[in-house]
Protein backbone atom coordinates (compact mmCIF):
# COMPACT_ATOMS: atom_id res chain seq x y z
CA UNK A 1 0.00 0.00 0.00
CA UNK A 2 1.33 3.41 -0.89
CA UNK A 3 2.01 5.97 1.79
CA UNK A 4 -1.01 8.07 0.77
CA UNK A 5 -3.36 5.07 0.60
CA UNK A 6 -2.06 3.88 3.95
CA UNK A 7 -2.63 7.31 5.49
CA UNK A 8 -6.16 7.59 4.08
CA UNK A 9 -6.99 4.05 5.19
CA UNK A 10 -5.87 4.72 8.76
CA UNK A 11 -7.52 8.15 8.77
CA UNK A 12 -10.88 6.74 7.68
CA UNK A 13 -10.60 3.95 10.26
CA UNK A 14 -9.85 6.49 12.99
CA UNK A 15 -12.78 8.67 11.94
CA UNK A 16 -15.06 5.62 11.96
CA UNK A 17 -13.74 4.58 15.37
CA UNK A 18 -14.23 8.10 16.76
CA UNK A 19 -17.78 8.18 15.37
CA UNK A 20 -18.57 4.79 16.92
CA UNK A 21 -17.15 5.88 20.27
CA UNK A 22 -19.16 9.11 20.16
CA UNK A 23 -22.31 7.16 19.28
CA UNK A 24 -21.71 4.76 22.17
CA UNK A 25 -21.14 7.68 24.55
CA UNK A 26 -24.38 9.31 23.39
CA UNK A 27 -26.31 6.12 24.11
CA UNK A 28 -24.74 5.88 27.58
CA UNK A 29 -25.66 9.53 28.20
CA UNK A 30 -29.26 8.83 27.18
CA UNK A 31 -29.43 5.96 29.65
CA UNK A 32 -27.99 8.08 32.47
CA UNK A 33 -30.25 11.06 31.74
CA UNK A 34 -33.41 8.96 31.68
CA UNK A 35 -32.38 7.01 34.80
CA UNK A 36 -31.51 10.18 36.74
CA UNK A 37 -34.63 11.99 35.60
CA UNK A 38 -37.00 9.30 36.81
CA UNK A 39 -34.97 8.64 39.97
CA UNK A 40 -35.52 12.21 41.17
CA UNK A 41 -39.27 11.51 41.26
CA UNK A 42 -38.85 8.02 42.73
CA UNK A 43 -40.64 6.61 39.72
CA UNK A 44 -39.84 3.36 37.98
CA UNK A 45 -39.67 3.63 34.23
CA UNK A 46 -39.93 1.22 31.38
CA UNK A 47 -36.49 0.61 29.90
CA UNK A 48 -38.21 0.48 26.52
CA UNK A 49 -37.86 4.28 26.39
CA UNK A 50 -34.07 4.02 26.57
CA UNK A 51 -34.13 1.27 23.92
CA UNK A 52 -36.27 3.38 21.57
CA UNK A 53 -33.98 6.40 21.93
CA UNK A 54 -30.82 4.33 21.46
CA UNK A 55 -32.33 2.66 18.39
CA UNK A 56 -32.94 6.15 16.98
CA UNK A 57 -29.28 7.01 17.56
CA UNK A 58 -28.19 3.84 15.74
CA UNK A 59 -30.60 4.55 12.88
CA UNK A 60 -29.31 8.08 12.37
CA UNK A 61 -25.62 7.20 12.86
CA UNK A 62 -25.15 3.87 11.05
CA UNK A 63 -21.87 1.99 11.25
CA UNK A 64 -21.52 1.42 7.50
Amino acid sequence: MSLIKDYLYHKSNMERLEMLMAREQLMEDIDCIITDYFAQFDVNYDEELVKILCDAVCKNFPTN
